[in-house]
């Protein structure tokens, strides 16, 4: 009888070690497990209770086999229940499990001292509720099997009931035999069924995989010595190939057929890295070619697989063949000019940054710039103007040399990088080419036109040590160049740089000057031929900057003009003229006649008279004490802006002059037109005298005035023989260094004093 006990228990613990080393093979089955452990733990409860239950004498020893038999039962029985509750998704609770099992070990081994039989049955009915539970568990909505299964834990539960049943002892052959052969089908039953769930299990991972892979976007692909041994449709598809099983019948040697041939080598060593490293995980971005030729761009995955055995690399590959070509052509975009296609600036800059680091080699920078494009949009039309310049974008393209990079800065100004130029000389050939290209006409849109181009060339790295200030120093230089008659070219020198800055400080500086009334007036007289008797003012504009001492007015009021802020300037002029006519009117009883000079630009305004006038009135000044000087080329340039102001002025008695007379091209043709005053003559036709040929023309040009009613000033007289010569052919007033010099408001007064005392 021992015999056959000691055979069901070690056969009980066999079949719970067999069951733990199924879990090992596959270790997400926990409940495969926790019944491993509860067949293990049932043996060897077996094995220390009824077994061994009479081979120590009673005493302390005996008392702790004992228990320990019962916490292996006890233990196993609550391991079978676990087990059972994790197959249905379940998971026993411990906070209570563990209490209940050690109050039932702890009621067995107080009855076990007391009543062994009564202790018999207690754990007898322990150990058939908990496998009547695990029945129950495996019964509910379970398959076929799944109920043989519970049926087998019935059984067992009976078994266990049998036992004190049969034999106050519990060693009833019977009872030892039902379940020798209970648990060894229970075992067997439970090692089959944990590997049924594991088999299906992993065929539905297997389908799932299948059908993830066969429905992606991505393409999926598997590569062992390069050979496809699968790919997914979407791979298929990607690379032209019919939706066939993948090999067929032969593996497809990829790398061969669409890799690029300059990519091949780059390919075979990630596959190579791949297969080496169980780690891998490498991203490429490259080019490949489908079956029919095309080229497509796959930014895709490596990683390492085994496959059938075999390292193997696996593709996760994206086509991103629409957004590369998106890309570049925004890239395109934003690096080329759409009307020439031509590189642009952002090309331009990017390139010299990356030509100008340190210790690069030399090169030469040409900024070119049309003359008077505009006009050519003005009088033909932007489409003639977009033609013209497509034209002189392909004409420059084909002729310059292979080392010259032509772009378009923009509008109507080009940029010729020439790399690797190190010399002055072969800058210099270059832009004295690209000037000759332009000396043939071009016909647009059945117009011939002839342009030329003012350029400056900046030279890398003598000019400048970064892309951003040899571009500076280029466009510096053209613009020097375009300041020139005619078409012209300069080498860049670092006086340009200076004259650069302090325009832009002139300019940046002068609106905070005119809100300060940083500027003041200065006083020139001017005197009545023959008599040299002083007949008015000229109010000469003088920038006295904190700081810098007085700015020449050639320099502030071009800046202005550029600037915009000449209106701004001229309002300021004309208020402080009519502050200090009106302090002269209060102190002499009468105002002198003092001329201010007035910009075209004042006259886009079209209230400039009005105000003006307003403002005579509210001081009560007489309007024949104001006179307006407006160059020759300005009034014909603006004449239709000019024209309607300057005759309101002069119907309400403000005079007119006509300053720096003789210095434009249709002088003698507009006297008749405007409604002026006075000619001033100027300082070029005054300088040669007494020279027979300049007082020729002096005297002719009087002549004229005289017939006109118009008085005839000599500016820039500077020698008593010059003004002698003056008064003698007919000019009427004298201005000049030699009668006086600009003076101060203080010193104005003064001669007004003496002269209006002399009168």
């Amino acid at each position: 009888m021992t015999s056959l006990m000691l055979i069901s228990a070690g056969l009980n613990a066999m079949l719970g070690g067999a069951l733990l080393l199924l879990w090992r093979l596959d270790r997400r089955y926990l409940h495969v497990r926790q019944w491993g452990w509860s067949w293990v733990l049932l043996g060897g409860g077996l094995i220390l209770g009824p077994v061994l239950q009479d081979a120590l004498p009673a005493g302390p020893l005996r008392n702790l086999q004992m228990l320990l038999g019962a916490t292996a039962l006890m233990g196993s029985q609550l391991l079978q229940l676990a087990g059972a509750l994790a197959y249905r998704g379940h998971a026993l609770r411990l906070r209570l499990a563990l209490p209940a099992l050690a109050v039932a070990v702890l009621a067995l081994a107080v009855l076990g001292l007391r009543d062994f039989h009564a202790a018999l049955w207690f754990g007898a009915a322990l150990l058939a509720v908990g496998s009547a539970c695990s029945a129950l568990l495996l019964w509910r909505g379970g398959h076929r099997f799944e109920r043989w299964i519970a049926a087998g834990f019935a059984a067992l539960a009976l078994v266990h009931l049998s036992g004190p049943l049969l034999d106050p002892q519990g060693r009833s052959a019977i009872t030892y035999t039902a379940g020798l052969l209970v648990q060894t089908a229970l075992s067997l039953g439970l090692i089959l069924l944990s590997v049924g769930r594991a088999h299906r299990e992993t065929r539905r991972q297997g389908e799932r995989f299948t059908r993830l892979a066969e429905h992606s976007l991505q393409g999926l692909v598997v590569l062992q010595n390069h050979r496809a041994v699968y790919a997914n449709p979407a791979a298929l598809t990607m690379f032209g190939f019919e939706e066939v099983a993948v090999p067929a019948p032969e593996p497809t040697d990829l790398l061969a057929e669409l890799v690029p041939l300059e990519l091949q080598a780059a390919a075979r060593e990630r596959h190579a890295a791949v297969l080496a490293d169980r780690g891998a995980r490498i991203e490429w971005d490259s080019t490949r070619l489908s079956r029919d030729g095309r080229v497509i761009h796959i930014r895709g995955l490596s990683s390492h697989l085994e496959w059938d055995g075999a390292p193997a690399e696996l593709l996760v590959m994206i086509d991103d063949t629409s957004r590369q070509r998106a890309t570049d052509a925004l890239r395109r975009q934003a690096l080329h000019d759409e009307l020439t296609d031509l590189p642009n600036r952002n090309f331009a800059v990017e390139r010299l940054r990356e030509l100008s680091y340190l210790g690069a080699p030399p090169f030469a920078l040409i900024s070119a710039d049309l003359d008077r494009f505009q006009l050519v949009n003005e009088s033909l039309g932007y489409e003639v103007g977009d033609g013209l310049l497509r034209a002189i974008a392909r004409r420059l393209t084909r002729r310059l040399p292979p080392q010259a990079t032509l772009t378009r800065l923009g509008e109507d100004q080009f940029l010729v990088l020439i790399e690797g130029t190190a010399e002055r000389a072969a800058a210099q050939e270059v832009v004295e080419q690209l000037m000759g290209m332009l000396e043939t006409p071009f016909a647009v849109e059945g117009t011939e036109l002839l342009v030329h181009m003012s350029a400056g060339v900046a030279l890398f790295p003598q000019d400048a040590r970064d892309g951003a200030a040899l571009l500076r120093a280029a466009e510096a230089a053209m613009h020097r160049a375009k300041s020139r008659a005619g078409a012209a070219w300069l080498f860049f020198d670092q006086g340009m740089n200076g004259a650069s800055r302090a325009r832009l400080d002139t300019e940046q500086a002068l609106g905070r000057a005119i809100a300060a009334r940083e500027f003041l007036l200065e006083y020139q007289p001017k005197f009545r031929a023959g008599t040299r008797t002083l007949s008015g003012f000229e109010a000469l504009v003088r920038w006295e900057r904190p700081g810098r001492g007085r700015v020449s007015p050639g320099e502030f009021v071009p800046a202005a003009e550029r600037t915009g802020q000449i209106k701004a300037l001229g309002e300021l002029i004309v208020e402080l003229a009519c502050t200090q006519l009106l302090d002269w009117q209060r102190r002499f009883g009468r105002a002198p006649s003092v001329a201010i000079n007035v910009s075209p630009l004042q006259f886009e305004d079209a209230g400039f008279a009005g105000r003006l006038l307003a403002r005579l009135a509210a001081l009560g000044l007489p309007s024949g004490a104001l006179e307006i000087e407006i160059t020759e080329t300005a009034a014909i340039g603006h004449l239709g802006r000019v024209l309607p102001q300057l005759n309101r002025l002069r119907s309400e008695g403000v005079a007119c002059a006509l300053d720096d007379f003789g210095t434009g091209q249709s002088s003698l043709t507009m006297l008749r037109q405007l409604p002026i005053s006075t000619v001033k003559l100027d300082r070029s036709m005054i300088e040669p005298l007494p020279e027979v040929q300049a007082s020729a023309v002096v005297m002719a040009t009087c002549a004229l005035g005289q017939s006109l009613n118009l008085e005839i000033v000599a500016e820039g007289v500077e020698t008593e023989q010059q003004a002698e010569a003056a008064e003698a052919l007919g000019c009427t007033q004298l201005q000049g260094y030699h009668l006086g010099r600009p003076m101060t408001p203080e010193q104005a007064g003064e001669l007004l004093t003496l002269a209006f005392a002399a009168q």
